[in-house]
């Protein structure tokens, strides 16, 4: 099932100086707060990854975003990014529709019976639009794997994919496919 993901968030989906600090790439001024380094964009570059790599990992959407996807209507379907806003308003060619999904990381469509044929169904995913209303556990994803990317970056040599951590964490976020 293809589909479309448009950000909504105006942020990124970490906070720079949580992961300047994580990183141990942290620099001080003298009254004591964090300065901007040369090392920032990089840092910028591999937490931007990290959440992505997250998010496709997981099937999640972590800041909020519009999910569009073409389905085929009929049983109840599975939509492909969760977990569902808490204020969405689903759409199925454009017309909303009302208590035919099931809220929650994975969102159930259940199709209304004059429904038929392939669908555009238009939602709005995501646990906020401020990083530190995402899980903590997936914030630390992202500044696990990014610090893990910073730490080998140039190299050829290191274990590919997720940092151990951040693996852990998002198989509890994953879902488990039939």
């Amino acid at each position: 099932m293809a589909y479309v993901r448009i950000p909504a968030a105006a942020t990124d989906a970490f906070d720079l100086d949580a992961l300047k600090l994580h990183s141990n790439t942290v620099a001080w001024d003298g009254d004591g707060d964090i300065i901007q380094d040369q090392e920032d964009a990089a840092l910028v570059l591999m937490g931007r990854a990290s959440a992505a790599e997250v998010e496709a990992y997981c099937d999640i959407a972590l800041l909020r975003q519009t999910i569009v996807v073409d389905i085929a209507a009929g049983d109840p379907v599975i939509l492909p990014v969760g977990p569902l806003a808490p204020d969405a308003v689903v759409t199925i060619d454009g017309e909303p529709i009302i208590g035919a999904v099931t809220a929650g990381r994975y969102p159930v469509l259940t199709f209304p019976d004059d429904i038929t044929g392939t669908v555009t169904v238009t939602y709005t995913a995501g646990y906020a639009d401020d990083p530190a209303d995402i899980p903590a556990d997936l914030q630390l994803a992202i500044l696990d794997n990014a610090t893990k990317l910073f730490d080998l970056r140039g190299s050829g040599e290191g274990q590919q994919g997720l940092s151990i951590a951040a693996a852990r964490i998002c198989a509890r976020y994953r879902r488990v496919r039939t």
